[in-house]
């Protein structure tokens, strides 16, 4: 059995997942994380996301039960401005982020102190470490703009507002495109509590966009929040070779390896895989390069799709929602049933199609 010390900044989802499997592989291993206690980024905690997954092909991948964590999605409606769509919710689940008992980040923190992991709070990446880090130091730092910058990873900054609270709506979610923003708007209730989203990519979102949201919340779906908060993070958009496992001689995991869908920023099912690949690269960086190449190997295209196709198409959501309703409700559907179907086939979604785990 290996016995060297492995040492991990970023106690997420993916530096979890790779200090569990590196521990029951006969490492020793330290997490490093910024905040001062486990469940992710602060302005986070909690909150809930609405992702696709395969999770009983991605729990047999990483080598952990993740099962108790995720709720499969009873309603997801996607908004073009007020026009709805109900959408299939297949492969489709809710899940919490936080420190809580019911999420997932309380799941992985479990298991990693009963397999031995341990963890320094309130100690971030600095970029005076970076040149004497020892090789095969994994960095899985999220969505900060600061760990990026260290690196030299290129990326786009997310601009958002965010809202979150209790609410009794169970495993609904919605999705909202309006021209004031160049992603979307989304919803997601799970565990009693809820997470609210309103995100652009590249762009600031302005007070009249999200007045324009709350708007639609309060005359569509009957609700009203006011607790609203500015935030701006880094995605690895920039580029289409973005995904890199390796980086300075450092392992990247998770978000920050580019392990990430460029088309609707789904992270958490990349997340999870990129957390066992970095663990198995460790010990095997050649069986880990090629597994990081198969999750990522239609990042590129995607992302060149979404700027190339998707982006001026999204740019006329009036036109879209024109189409829904020329075309009506259950043929649109029919119609987006078969793009996923589709999409599935060639997604950029670690995790998310049935081969991408096997």
């Amino acid at each position: 059995m290996a016995s060297e010390g492995v040492l991990i900044y970023g106690g997420g989802i993916s530096g979890m997942v790779a200090a569990y499997n590196l521990v029951r592989k006969g490492h020793d291993v330290v997490v490093r994380e910024r905040e001062a206690g486990f469940g992710g980024w602060d302005i986070f905690n909690p909150s809930t996301h609405t992702t696709p997954l395969d999770l009983e092909a991605t729990s047999e991948y990483i080598g952990i039960d993740i099962s108790p964590a995720f709720h499969p999605v009873s309603s997801l409606s996607v908004y073009l401005h007020d026009f709805r769509l109900e959408m299939p919710v297949f492969m489709a689940y809710h899940v919490e982020r936080s420190s809580r008992e019911e999420s997932l980040d309380f799941l992985l923190y479990e298991k990693c102190r009963e397999a031995g992991v341990s963890f320094e709070f309130e100690r971030p990446l600095e970029e005076g470490e970076i040149d004497s880090l020892p090789p095969g130091t994994i960095i899985a730092c999220g969505l900060s703009p600061e760990a990026y910058d260290y690196l030299g990873i290129p990326y786009q900054r997310v601009y958002a507002w965010m809202a979150r609270g209790e609410k009794e709506y169970h495993n609904y979610a919605w999705m909202w495109l309006d021209e004031c923003i160049n992603e979307y708007g989304y919803i997601s209730f799970c565990n009693g509590i809820y997470f609210n989203l309103l995100f652009s990519y590249g762009q600031e979102v302005s007070r009249e966009g999200l007045e324009r949201y709350r708007e639609f919340m309060l005359r569509v779906e009957g609700i009203q929040d006011e607790n609203w908060r500015q935030f701006n993070g880094a995605v690895p958009v920039a580029t289409g070779d973005n995904p890199r496992l390796q980086r300075k001689g450092l392992i990247m995991c998770g978000t920050m390896s580019g392990c990430f869908d460029p088309f609707m920023g789904f992270g958490i099912s990349g997340a999870l895989v990129a957390g066992k690949v970095a663990a198995t690269a460790v010990n095997d960086m050649d069986k880990a390069q090629g597994e990081f190449d198969r999750f990522t190997r239609h990042f590129a295209n995607v992302l060149r799709f979404k700027e190339e196709v998707w982006y001026p198409l999204r740019a006329r959501v009036d036109l879209l929602e024109e189409i829904a309703r020329i075309l009506g409700p259950q043929r649109a559907i029919r119609i987006a049933l078969e793009a996923l179907k589709q999409g599935r086939k060639k997604s950029a979604i670690p995790g998310f199609s049935p081969l991408s785990c096997h």
